[in-house]
């Protein structure tokens, strides 16, 4: 006769208890250890201490000058990223959240010149952060809160000059799938927020230095609401003598000198409203031709393979933000052209049909879908060709191709005389709308 012991539900009950704290408590212990390992890295490392000082002093003459802090990160980092808004709003530092996509799509007039931009990306490499850096302006300067402990080793700060990037350390002791068995966000994460708030702080510090006006009284002051906000007014209830009042209600109500002046009339600014010389006749307006929107062949780099065999996705990123001039145009050899369509998309693309994961670090060959297109798929047209004949010619093209998901029309504008000279590339989705 056999017999079978099975567990009672109470001994289940306790084991999965155990478990869980036992789980639990790894967890506090290895973020508590990230947090070790960051604190020891800004108070031994001097160049992680001078990038902390930059940081702060650059944080706060852009609020001075009257701009902003504009911060971005994608997914999780995302969530930081609305977190730390919060925190630099709280504590008197104008900030907004920019998902990079929605900057791609409108949302890049919310960074002016003056302001700064704060990138929040444990791998230094995201896509979409490398999407939108080409259209940032050149004077404002980028922070950047990655794992990456050397700036020169930063995608995210390979396009700005070393003066207008800074990287803020914030590796890991240990990565979070040897910990935890599974690569989710969480480690990373405590310590860019962590990171980040000692930004918000030290910045505040240095920001709001008048007596009486602190990081603790703009603290106050934006937040009215909740347990903070009535254990402030709890403890700042404070009766004005009415004397002060009734003095500054007697002086409160200067005449305003703008009522008793009198504006001058629109009559006397009027000027002469006709020319007593002849005018020249108007000249004849040249045509506008697709020469008009192209982008020169000699400015479109190609490009390399770094430190990989083949050409990876984060190449050709790369590669498209270090040459502004070529507009996301980026060449594979001089048969094979990857338009800006492509390359914005490259790794958005639909690749349901393929099993194998999808990221930066993936060869071009190894895409399910073919990014670039070779010369037997450009739409050679010349150089002095009108837009407007361009643009029938285009959706002719289009109209031909059985294809359900057709390459970009790559339109590729030859010399009048030599038509086997290159002289630029046009996307058809700049002349046409689709």
């Amino acid at each position: 006769m056999v017999c079978f012991h099975d567990h009672s539900p109470t001994e289940q009950t306790a084991q999965d208890a155990v478990d869980a704290i036992t789980t639990a408590l790894h967890v506090i212990a290895t973020e508590r250890d990230a947090l070790t390992n960051l604190e020891s890295i800004y108070r031994n490392d001097p160049l992680a201490q001078k990038s902390i000082q930059r940081a702060v002093a650059e944080l706060v003459q852009t609020i001075k000058r009257g701009g902003k802090l504009v911060i971005c990160g994608v997914g999780k980092s995302g969530k930081i990223g609305h977190k730390l808004e919060a925190t630099m709003n709280s504590v008197g530092i104008h900030s907004v959240f920019l998902h990079p996509t929605e900057a791609l799509h409108g949302d890049l007039g919310m960074i002016r010149p003056i302001d700064t931009l704060l990138l929040i990306s444990f791998s230094g490499r995201t896509a979409e952060l490398l999407l939108m850096l080409p259209h940032i302006p050149r004077t404002v300067p980028v922070i950047a809160i990655t794992s990456h402990t050397h700036p020169s080793s930063c995608p995210l700060l390979s396009y700005n000059t070393s003066d207008m990037g800074i990287l803020l350390p914030a590796p890991l002791h240990i990565d979070e799938e040897t910990s935890f068995g599974l690569s989710a966000p969480t480690s990373s994460t405590t310590v860019a927020l962590a990171l980040g708030d000692a930004l918000a702080l030290a910045a505040a510090r240095n920001l709001h230095t008048l007596p009486g006006q602190g990081p603790a009284e703009v603290f106050k002051g934006f937040h009215p609401g909740g347990a903070i906000g009535a254990a402030t007014a709890a403890s700042s209830a404070i009766s004005t003598p009415k004397s002060s009042l009734s003095s500054s209600s007697s002086s409160s109500s200067p005449s305003c000198p703008c009522t008793s002046a009198t504006s001058p009339s629109l009559s006397s600014l009027d000027g002469p409203t006709k020319l007593t010389l002849d005018e020249p006749a108007p000249k004849e307006i040249a045509p506008i031709t697709i020469s008009d929107f192209l982008v020169p062949l000699d400015t479109i780099p190609i490009a390399q393979a770094s430190s990989a065999p083949q050409i990876r996705i984060l190449d050709v990123l790369l590669t498209a933000i270090q040459n502004p001039a070529a507009k996301s145009w980026v060449r594979l050899s001089s048969t094979e052209i990857i338009p800006p369509y492509r390359v914005r998309s490259i790794t958005t693309a639909n690749h349901t049909s393929t099993s194998s994961i999808i990221n930066v670090d993936t060869p071009l060959s190894a895409l399910p879908e073919q990014v670039a297109v070779s010369d037997e798929h450009w739409l050679p047209v010349r150089a002095s060709s009108t837009i407007d004949d361009v643009r029938v010619w285009v959706e002719e093209a289009i109209a031909k191709s059985a294809l359900v998901s057709p390459l970009p029309v790559v339109i590729s504008v030859v010399d009048d005389i030599e038509e086997d000279k290159v002289l630029g590339f046009v996307a058809a989705d700049d002349i046409v709308p689709f």
